[in-house]
């Protein structure tokens, strides 16, 4: 007579593997999903921050300087990527600050500040 073995075949091990390699990858895509999210958040905090200290500067001094748009575009580019820009309007006693970058799969970003300048 043959005894029972115990233990498993090798049908459940290879079920039981293919299971935990589910489980890895999608811990993985999960990963990797949120370091994408924090990458998009941190470049919207740069953004934000780089219209939010141009629109302080020209409160501060009253008037947009020649060289001060160029040099924040310049800026612009420098921290958000070559393809980001910037661009700035004036209407009356309003500024607005517009600052556009490339996303890798969610179309086109752009952040949009309006701030009263008084004259």
């Amino acid at each position: 007579m043959w005894a029972k073995e115990g233990g498993m075949t090798l049908l459940e091990v290879l079920l039981a593997m293919t299971v935990l390699a589910l489980g890895v990858f999608a811990a993985a895509a999960l990963q990797v999903r949120g370091m994408q999210a924090a990458e998009s958040a941190r470049r919207d905090g740069q953004a934000l921050q780089l219209a939010r200290g141009m629109l302080e500067r020209v409160r501060a001094s009253g008037t947009l300087e020649a060289g001060e748009e160029s040099a924040w575009r310049s800026r612009v580019t420098q921290v958000l990527g070559t393809s980001a820009q910037g661009r700035i309007r004036r209407h009356a006693d309003m500024l607005e600050l517009q600052v556009n970058w490339p996303a890798q799969a969610e179309g086109r970003p752009a952040l949009q500040l309006q701030g009263r300048v008084l004259p």
